[in-house]
């Protein structure tokens, strides 16, 4: 599986900062799940792990 690295993002918005992380998903992964448009919940699954579950909408 390809390793993707987290890039940290700042800005600024009125008298806020806003921090945000990028990663990228690979091509792979995002076509066989069909990712594109698609909402994500992310859950801490144990220390070192975490866990995407794409939200169906059609189903809340």
């Amino acid at each position: 599986m390809p390793e993707t690295t987290v890039t940290k993002t700042t800005s600024k918005s009125s008298d806020r900062e806003i921090v945000q992380y990028r990663m990228t998903v690979p091509k792979g992964l995002a076509e066989s799940f069909d990712l594109e448009g698609k909402k994500l919940n992310w859950e801490v699954a144990s220390g070192n792990k975490f866990e995407l579950t794409i939200v169906d909408d059609d189903h809340e």
